[in-house]
């Protein structure tokens, strides 16, 4: 996927929220938390943007300690259920009530934390639901499964369009 500065399934993935676990005590921040005008203390688990959390998560706390302000904490949408499932029947994931960019998340985490493991798990995931998508695109005669299509994430959303819009120019193209 290529991202762009003004790709909005990109600034969507950046708002995410992902889970961080502050390792230090922060006055002011207990907004975060719920909690206006107090300290955010240190241990405390908050959902940060995945752009700010990204950012705090490199940051030092100071030039001696190798301590950073933030641990990112496994988000749901990569936790052992959503992965086993996508691992045995990829296709009947329901990915946009998970995560809406999942794809995008993906890319994003598996980057930061360099996880060629899930990568490789992932795009062996979307190929099995990228088969199913162009059964349905290029299948005209078939009842297009809602269940299905709104179980697809924004990525797929738009191959499932490209490849739809494709069937039928390659369609046109053969009968003229």
């Amino acid at each position: 996927m290529d991202t762009d500065y003004y790709d909005i399934d990109d600034i969507l993935a950046e708002g995410e929220k992902v889970p961080c676990k502050f390792n230090l005590t922060v006055p002011g921040l207990g907004y975060l938390e719920g909690n206006p005008g107090k300290a955010i203390q240190k241990g405390s688990v908050v959902e940060l943007p995945l752009w700010l959390a990204s950012v705090l998560a490199i940051c030092e706390i100071s030039e001696e300690s190798s301590q950073r302000f933030i641990d990112l904490l496994e988000p749901p949408f990569f936790n052992s259920k959503v992965l086993n499932a996508l691992k045995t029947s990829a296709a009947s994931v329901d990915l946009h009530s998970i995560v809406s960019n999942f794809y995008n998340m993906t890319e994003k985490w598996a980057s930061m934390f360099d996880d060629e493991e899930l990568v490789e798990m992932i795009k062996q995931s979307f190929k099995d639901r990228a088969f199913e998508i162009n059964n349905y695109a290029n299948n005209t005669t078939r009842h297009i499964n809602n269940d299905f299509m709104s179980s697809l994430d924004e990525y797929e959303k738009y191959l499932f369009k490209v490849s739809s819009d494709s069937h039928k120019k390659m369609k046109t193209w053969i009968q003229e």
